[in-house]
């Protein structure tokens, strides 16, 4: 799978992009190299919500070929994770996709949308991302 940094329409079409104020608000503009990286544990990298939505479409049932839906995501924030529960829209076969959320990138990323609100949930370090092979 090859996911690329959002790029929104106008700075491809050669018009100033987009501050960060007009990007989506599930999106994160500082997204880096280790997105989608696994964790020793085999965790996915995450760096904001939409990825992992990202992430899920991109994948096809391994049953049927089937394209994936989510169905439920479960607040895991104390582990540092957050699940996201899918299921084949044709064969009905059912998949969890757990992501890490400990990373720097994400929790400056989610620091900055809940401001003032923002209380760090995960007390353990970082876990650390495994580069993919080849």
């Amino acid at each position: 799978m090859a996911f690329r940094k959002w790029r929104p329409r106008e700075e491809a079409a050669g018009r100033p992009a987009l501050e960060e104020k007009d990007l989506p608000p599930d999106y994160n503009p500082d997204r880096d190299d280790t997105l989608f990286w696994w964790t020793e544990d085999g965790y996915i990298i995450a760096h904001d919500q939409a990825c992992q939505l990202e992430y899920v479409a991109a994948c096809a049932c391994a049953e049927c070929g089937g394209t994936l839906a989510v169905i439920a995501q479960i607040n895991r924030a104390w582990q540092g994770l957050n699940e996201v529960v899918a299921v084949c829209r044709r064969c009905r076969a059912r998949y969890s996709f757990i992501f890490d959320i400990s990373n720097a990138v994400y929790q400056a990323w989610w620091a900055r949308q809940l401001g003032e609100l923002y209380v760090p949930q995960y007390d353990g370090p970082p876990r650390t991302p495994y580069e993919p092979s080849g």
